[in-house]
């Protein structure tokens, strides 16, 4: 199996901690694995809103062009094991701070603080 990790897509999880609100998209590796695998994309090619973030590292995610929610992204680490990253950051209501010196994860990966929701 072999995927394609973009460094142009900033990733939730790796790049910014996922929230709800954020405005989302599916990454290029979580649309090669749907294809892999014989799922359709559930996007339909538009964006989405995270409405849950579990501690698991895992999102849910109300999809815009069809206005269900879909569980189970993938969006961190657990038991300091890499995961996939299938959600990419299209704009988030909070503001997106911009990366500085004191506020970068100087390992890559968001430390395991995710927000219970």
């Amino acid at each position: 199996m072999s995927v394609t990790v973009s460094t142009q897509e900033r990733f939730v999880g790796r790049d910014i901690q996922a929230r709800v609100g954020m405005h989302v998209r599916l990454t290029e590796q979580a649309l090669e694995r749907r294809a892999e695998n014989g799922r359709s994309d559930p996007s339909k090619g538009q964006p989405g809103v995270i409405v849950k973030v579990h501690p698991n590292w895992t999102v849910d995610v109300q999809w815009t062009a069809t206005k269900r929610v879909r569980s189970g992204y993938a969006c961190g680490t657990a038991a300091g094991k890499v995961r996939a990253f299938h959600l990419a950051l299209v704009s988030d209501e909070f503001g997106d701070k911009p990366q500085t010196e004191w506020n970068r994860c100087k390992t890559g990966v968001i430390p395991s603080r995710a927000p219970y929701v």
